[in-house]
């Protein structure tokens, strides 16, 4: 079976677009527990949220580490409050002894507004990706289903 097209060399895509620097409506996508250097850490996504009015919607920053800890001294203070301020903005509140593997699994999902920086590349310094440099609050409220919930039942199933 055959199909036409239309090819036009012109019209072809250019790569990826690298997100500006600066603030954006997020949700997270995956997280993942992880030690570094013996300190535990975050590793997560973050999608640009779609359904608010900004550049880049839909646009994903991989790759970003929250470090929960750090031993060199100069660190601590910044890494203590990069760390509440992302639990708080993933809804956490007052003090308590969190289970990192919890978090993880709660922090999924979660709209949260992201600082976005430019990094250089390990292995070519000239070329720049997006990491988010640090978590807050979102500004606006979460995604909200809209229309009637949607009930499946056992007549509903294939098998």
């Amino acid at each position: 079976m055959g199909f036409k097209i239309n090819f036009d060399e012109e019209n072809t895509s250019k790569g990826f677009e690298l997100v500006e620097e600066g603030k954006y409506e997020a949700t997270i996508l995956n997280a993942k527990a992880e030690v570094f250097e013996g300190n535990p850490n975050i590793a997560f996504d973050v999608e640009i949220r779609s359904d608010v009015n900004q550049p880049h919607q839909g646009a994903k920053v991989l790759f970003n580490t929250l470090y929960l800890t750090s031993t060199v001294e100069e660190y601590k203070e910044n890494t203590e409050k990069k760390r509440n301020s992302f639990l708080v903005a993933c809804g956490y509140k007052g003090k308590q002894n969190l289970d990192l593997d919890e978090v993880v699994r709660n922090i999924l999902g979660k709209s949260v507004l992201v600082y976005i920086k430019h990094k250089p590349s390990k292995k070519d310094p000239n070329q720049k990706f997006a990491n988010v440099s640090f978590v807050a609050e979102s500004k606006v409220n979460p995604p909200v289903p809209q229309g009637p919930p949607i009930v499946v039942g056992d007549d509903d199933l294939p098998f």
